[in-house]
């Protein structure tokens, strides 16, 4: 359980709303466990967000699954007054994003009379998060603007206290409310991530948790349990130290985390991870999270090829290589990652062509964050494939190529999804059928590899 009264939101001059720790917090200390105001699913169980199988679809929208009758009847309390305007609207409009903003909108602006007094609570709390509309490109807002469109006509079609509002009364009295709720849904929300593949399953508005700012080397780490929410410290912080997580991707180069802030969360990142690559110009972590590898044979792993503009160099050696081929490999391996499989073979297909480009012709260096992303993408494609032909093949090889791909990268912080994948890594050497030799050496490795999993 969290401790009590460990953080204060305070007013900062640049940031905004920032946490504060109010007491000395040891890494691995669980600060927050909250609730959603509300959260979508369309893969999970609509309640308790479970991705495991078989979910069974609400027979009146056809949109929401569940896991059991009991899940189902918790949330009827709220998905009965949706069900029949999620039925009339097809697929294809059915975003998570619009259906969270519906079920919001519903909750906040047209509450049942028994609740009144608790969304009022509830209300405060989301108004209270910023829209940032002002912010937005038109292209944005204009989105936006035909989105609530939508949101409002699932309000008139679904089912109120009283008799339903028109869809022209509610566009009258709710349409910029539904606009913003867009923007701070946009900049605000979570996506919820399955507890132990860490893989999407929903978005959720959390605005306990929309307290906690940014940090491109984070002192704390949400995680989700189901509909729970939860903030861990992942290293030691002092009292006085704001506490964050970050909200993007932390394996990426300083250039790609900013601009994903800047669209995605209008703001310029000014962390000290950010700050001291640009007061340097460059950093040798872009380097490998970005680069190529060397061909020279006197660099070996060290060796990393950049590419800056029409020169591709190697930082160590100096060896070139050719942009032109590089550019063309890029394309080949673009188009591969387009395509759908239509069956789970063909999808074995394509990964196996586009790891061919990744490693053998476009020869990305084995700690570029586009190798880490592959291999995790394959390692838990051909964990959860139950076809017997792809049985024999290893993910191991995959779990130890994205391992290589992320260990050199903030190795002191304690993430969960490192300590998953040491988890996936020792599990898999346990079970490997090896000569007896090979097979010590192998299970010495794997214990290796569960002990760092408990130590994350």
């Amino acid at each position: 359980m969290p401790p009590s009264r460990c953080y204060s939101e305070v007013l900062d001059a640049r940031k905004g709303r920032s946490a504060i720790a109010t007491a000395s917090l040891r890494a691995g200390s669980c600060i927050l466990e909250t609730h959603p105001v509300a959260v979508v699913s369309l893969t999970a169980c609509g309640w308790c967000l479970a991705d495991r199988s078989p979910l069974s679809r609400c027979s009146g929208c056809r949109y929401v699954r569940y896991c059991s009758r009991s899940c189902q009847r918790l949330d009827w309390t709220q998905h009965r007054r949706e069900c029949g305007a999620w039925r009339s609207i097809p697929a294809s409009s059915s975003s998570q994003t619009v259906l969270l903003v519906a079920r919001l909108a519903l909750q906040l602006f047209l509450p049942l009379k028994a609740a009144v007094s608790h969304e009022d609570a509830v209300k405060t709390q989301v108004l209270t998060l910023r829209h940032h509309l002002e912010d937005h490109t038109e292209l944005q807002r204009a989105q936006y603007r035909e989105m609530t469109q939508l949101v409002l006509l699932l309000l008139s079609r679904s089912t109120l206290e009283a008799s339903n509002a028109t869809l022209a009364e509610l566009q009258k009295t709710l349409e910029p409310e539904i606009e913003q709720l867009f923007g701070r849904v946009n900049c605000n929300a979570f996506s919820l991530a399955s507890e132990l593949a860490n893989e999407p399953v929903g978005i959720g508005l959390f605005p306990e948790g929309a307290l906690f700012n940014h940090d491109c080397s984070p002192n704390c780490i949400v995680s989700f349990r189901g509909r729970q929410m939860r903030v861990h410290v992942v290293r030691d912080v002092a009292v006085g130290e704001e506490l964050t997580v970050s909200y993007v991707e932390l394996l990426q180069s300083t250039s790609s985390r900013r601009r994903e802030l800047q669209t995605s969360y209008f703001f310029s990142c000014l962390c000290q991870r950010c700050d001291s690559t640009l007061k340097a110009g460059e950093s040798s972590e872009d380097w490998y999270l970005d680069g190529l590898a060397c061909n020279s044979r006197h660099c070996g792993a060290e060796g990393v090829v950049v590419v800056d503009g029409e020169v591709a160099v190697c930082k160590r050696c100096g060896t070139a290589r050719d942009t032109a081929e590089i550019d063309r490999f890029e394309r080949e391996l673009e188009a591969v990652e387009a395509l759908q499989g239509a069956t789970i073979k063909d999808k074995w297909k394509n990964y196996q062509r586009a790891w061919e480009l990744a490693v053998q012709r476009l020869q990305l260096h084995p700690q570029n964050a586009r190798m880490a992303a592959m291999a995790r993408e394959i390692g838990n494609f051909l964990m959860d494939s139950t076809v017997s032909e792809l049985l024999s093949q290893r993910p191991l090889l995959f779990f130890l190529a994205e391992l290589r791909a992320v260990e050199w990268l903030l190795p002191a912080m304690k993430l969960p999804s490192r300590g998953l994948l040491h988890l996936q890594i020792g599990k898999l050497m346990a079970e490997e059928a090896l000569p007896l030799l090979e097979k010590t050496h192998r299970s010495e490795s794997a214990v290796r590899h569960l002990r760092e999993a408990l130590a994350m």
